[in-house]
């Protein structure tokens, strides 16, 4: 029995490190949806600034323009992660997720599948995975990125936006807003995608879409993977407390 519980998580623990490195892979070009070669849309607006309450804090938002947008996460951020500091400081629960997307340009070269990214928690940082030449940039096109700080009072859209993770294809629309709550905390936005290093939106969400998941089997083999090591220690615990090194054991 040993022996066989052995293997298993032998098995186990190799599938769960592959997966693990698998299951935020960037998909490549061929995966990619139509809609994401598309720009951003943004329009004029004419909405008064409205209130919105979330975790007990009531902010005021101030939209200034409509915007949607087709994009690929390739990096995201949680305001809730233990290393987020400043958003719990400044009772800054509106503001859920980061999601760092590209679209257009930068998906035709395909040059991303060359480049590395990772989100702070308000800056989204990217670098190319080896050394590289001034061709490699100038592929890269830094008015198809940027850095989505997503604002969000309606439980139904925060549970499809915590769903989202890199590799996803997704859609999503609100409003450009700038927004604030008691007397020292308000945040802006970027309202152009050429305002490079600055470019971060911030939108108040009022629709947001998954189109199209990313690395299903192996989110899925990482998912069970993980159990089933959970479950191979577990046993192998009990078989050790049961029958202890020097019994003897069938």
């Amino acid at each position: 029995m040993r022996k066989i519980i052995k293997i298993i998580l032998v098995i186990a623990i190799l599938l769960f490190l592959v997966s693990f490195f698998q299951k935020n892979r960037l998909p490549d070009k061929g995966e990619i949806a139509e809609q994401l070669y598309q720009e951003p849309i943004q329009t004029t607006i004419d909405i008064s600034e409205f209130k919105a309450n979330k975790g007990g804090i009531v902010y005021t938002i101030k939209p200034l323009y409509n915007y949607e947008l087709y994009g690929l996460i390739i990096s995201q951020h949680y305001s809730k992660g233990w290393f987020d500091y400043y958003h719990k400081e400044w009772d800054d629960f509106l503001n859920i997720k980061d999601l760092c997307v590209i679209w257009g340009d930068n998906i035709k070269s395909e040059i991303y599948k060359k480049m590395k990214f990772k989100s702070g928690s308000y800056t989204c940082y990217s670098e190319f995975r080896a050394r590289t030449n001034s061709s490699d940039w100038s592929q890269f096109n830094h008015s198809c990125l940027s850095n989505n700080h997503l604002l969000s009072d309606n439980k139904k859209i925060d549970k499809i936006i915590m769903k989202a993770e890199k590799g996803d294809q997704v859609y999503f629309r609100g409003y450009l807003a700038e927004y604030s709550h008691g007397e020292y905390f308000s945040r802006g936005t970027s309202v152009s995608r050429t305002d490079v290093g600055r470019s971060c939106e911030t939108i108040y969400i009022t629709d947001f879409k998954i189109i199209k998941k990313g690395n299903v089997f192996w989110r899925y083999l990482y998912f069970l993977t993980k159990y089933l090591i959970i479950i191979c220690l577990f046993v192998w615990l009990i078989i050790f407390l049961k029958n202890p090194p020097g019994k003897s054991f069938k």
